[in-house]
């Protein structure tokens, strides 16, 4: 075994281009299947992170413009929409809900060191807790704060530049509209985030967030207007998800006259949908990827069948002079995982690199996990043996005399 391999390296060695222009094929479908993985798992990663945000463990109740009736259909009970007797009826409703939250959403000018129009989001001091909101400086306001109308603000950490500069946020004042808040916090929020379908994702780093009592109250809220946009029902229990919904639904079905002015959705369910499309996304990107793998290990049978061809006289000699055919099958099996094993390391480099190029680049999330390297390094491997295998067995069946015969 130990001459086996050692004459195996050696022609590997004694023909160094061949060798490398064989290994390129394997180094290309490594990289391509790392690269392509790390593209798949960034995207999957960076969805699910934008509607985990939303909270696994709740129910959103969306508000949606109703669809239109004709005259002859008005009864006299006209729903507004939502409101904050909607959500304290929820609130008492159960014990498998913890919390509800309102929020009440409006584009409005506000002035520290610029000018901008952002979203303030009226809301209660349960947000950071129901939504798993981080903060970064400060604190959120208080159910008292909220209860006194009191004239405070958290920011969202991708205005403070634009809005305090370089100074400490905490502490400072801002005009929103025609009025003065105190800015006591800081907020993570996401950035960047794709509208979707559902109309439940949106950028939050750039909100501002005042007590609801002040929203409604301070602000321009017509009385024929609804009073909230979405509620926030955080349920007690994953497993009792599903029977929230369902009740939530009856409940506003029977306040709102059977008015179909809101939507019930469950973010865990969406991202089990984008699980499984991500999975079949990957598996597909990974296929594709794997194309190129299989190229390669066709250029190692190629090459390796040439060998053969090219080293018939030397195979000749060795059977001659007392190698067992099993040692001219180990000697060119050698020479194939070589090639292969050598082509999916350096493949391997390739592909993270080319993953944190593309990342560069193109401003995409990519991550390089452990399995998708192992995966395209086993299958690379596996290719090369076994596309090597049929050069070496037929090496290894060659008749002696014919080959010392050969020219």
């Amino acid at each position: 075994m130990k001459l086996a391999l050692q004459q195996g390296l050696a022609g590997l060695r004694d023909h160094r281009l061949r060798t490398v222009l064989t290994a390129l094929g394997v180094v290309f479908g490594v990289a391509a299947v790392i690269a392509m993985l790390s593209i798949s798992e960034g995207a999957r990663r960076e969805a699910l992170a934008q509607f985990e945000s939303l909270g696994a463990d709740s129910v959103i109740v969306l508000h949606q413009d109703p669809p239109e009736t004709h005259d002859g259909d008005d009864t006299g009970h006209r729903s507004l929409g939502l409101d904050r007797g909607d959500a304290a009826a929820l609130a008492a409703l159960t014990p498998a809900i913890a919390a509800v939250v309102p929020l009440v959403v409006s584009e409005r000018d506000v002035f520290g060191r610029e000018r901008v129009k952002t979203a303030v989001v009226g809301t209660t001091a349960a947000l950071p807790v129901v939504r798993h909101d981080r903060l970064l400086a400060g604190r959120f306001f208080s159910e008292e704060e909220d209860e006194n109308l009191a004239r405070v603000c958290v920011l969202g950490a991708g205005l403070v530049r634009e809005l305090i500069g370089v100074d400490e946020p905490v502490g400072s004042f801002l005009k929103i509209e025609n009025q003065w808040y105190e800015v006591i916090g800081v907020l993570s929020g996401s950035g960047d985030v794709e509208d979707d379908q559902e109309g439940l994702l949106r950028a939050t780093e750039r909100d501002i967030y005042i007590p609801l009592n002040c929203a409604l109250l301070r602000g321009d809220r017509l009385v024929w207007q609804r009073e909230l946009d979405r509620l926030i029902v955080q349920v007690a229990d994953l497993e009792q998800l599903d029977a929230v919904a369902g009740l939530v639904t009856r409940v506003l079905q029977r306040r709102h006259h059977d008015e179909q002015d809101t939507r019930v959705v469950v973010p865990l369910e969406l991202i089990r949908r984008r699980q499984a499309t991500q999975r079949i996304f990957s598996l597909v990107m990974g296929a594709i990827a794997g194309i190129s793998l299989l190229v390669g290990g066709i250029g190692i049978m190629n090459i390796m069948l040439a060998s053969v061809l090219e080293r018939t006289r030397e195979i000749g000699v060795r059977l001659a002079c007392g190698a067992t055919r099993r040692d001219i099958l180990t000697q060119f099996l050698v020479e194939a995982a070589a090639v292969s094993f050598g082509g999916g390391l350096a493949g391997v480099i390739v592909g993270v690199v080319l993953a944190w190029i593309i990342a560069a680049a193109a401003g995409w999330t990519t991550v390089v996990s452990v399995w998708s390297i192992l995966l395209a390094f086993g299958v690379s491997a596996a290719v090369g043996i076994t596309f090597g295998f049929v050069p070496a067995r037929r090496a290894a069946a060659l008749n002696p005399i014919d080959c010392l015969r050969y020219e």
